[in-house]
């Protein structure tokens, strides 16, 4: 068995990071706890999983002289046990979906100047060219993650339309007792699952999205975009080989097609929220 432990103290949340032993992704989650000054023996079990392959962990835990034992039943489970911090959804309301796009275009807008440099060096040419692409896709994905965490944290609820109906919340099974526990870390334990989250992993980019009507299934580059993550993951994890190990080089029309495409898929995000597609019906004053 893998096992971890920490001091506990009252005001502080406990949070657990591991490494997937399938997919080989770290994620992190908050540890619920029944814990009060006068609990001085505390013993539970649960099960956590991996936000990007979903692989159930179950562990138990145990309080005891002021120290929290977590045990995972998997004993070549690699992780960390740390505090965290209260989340608060009113941390949210001075951050700016418009601020997320305009940090992206200034991100592609420096790439853009790469791509410009000349270089006679084919090896040269074709490094910088990687560096682009991959960079490109970088830069979609934060701003994929920053814009859906301000749309979840809008408003008490649209915290309660993600959670209720996240898949991977609805596999969770609670005793009663277990309630006011996991509601009063709701906010960190789902702050920390949607940092984790594998944005360019497209089919649950699509389903998260679509919790709020997003309909990103009918955006028409969608495709291109998937094709172009799958070449940005041969770059960095194939050195550019492809599945029948053909070394693909990547242009600068590539580029720019991809540029386009990653444009294109932001404004058409964009332009639902400014439509406020995820809140029908009411909170129609956004702060963003």
């Amino acid at each position: 068995m893998s096992s971890f432990e920490i001091e506990l103290l009252s005001e502080n949340n406990i949070c657990v990071e591991l490494c997937c032993l399938v997919c080989e992704r770290t994620f992190s989650t908050e540890i619920d706890l029944d814990f009060s000054p006068e609990n001085e023996l505390y013993s539970n079990s649960d099960v956590l999983y991996c936000f990007n392959c979903e692989t159930p962990y179950e562990y138990n835990i145990k309080f005891d002289s002021n120290i929290l034992h977590v045990e995972f039943k998997n004993d070549e489970i690699v992780g960390t046990i740390k505090y965290s911090s209260k989340i608060h959804l009113e941390e949210y309301k001075t951050s700016s979906t418009k601020t997320s796009k305009r940090f992206y275009y200034k991100q592609i807008e420096r790439l853009k100047i790469i791509l410009e440099i000349k270089n006679e060096e084919y090896i040269i040419d074709q490094s910088l060219n990687r560096l682009i692409y991959t960079g490109v896709i970088t830069s979609l994905e934060t701003y994929l993650n920053e814009v859906f965490i301000l749309i979840v944290f809008h408003s008490e609820r649209t915290l309660e339309r993600f959670v209720s109906g996240y898949e991977p919340y609805q596999k969770e099974r609670l005793s009663l007792h277990e309630i006011i526990v996991k509601y009063n870390t709701l906010e960190i334990r789902v702050r920390e699952d949607l940092d984790n989250f594998i944005y360019h992993n497209i089919p649950k980019l699509i389903r998260i999205f679509n919790l709020f009507d997003f309909e990103l299934e009918k955006f028409n580059k969608l495709k291109d975009i998937s094709q172009n993550i799958q070449k940005r993951h041969n770059l960095i994890h194939r050195s550019g080989l492809d599945e029948s190990d053909n070394f693909k080089e990547v242009s600068k029309i590539e580029v720019e097609t991809l540029i386009n495409n990653s444009n294109l898929f932001v404004e058409y995000i964009d332009e639902k929220i400014e439509k406020k597609c995820f809140i029908p019906g009411f909170d129609l004053d956004l702060p963003f």
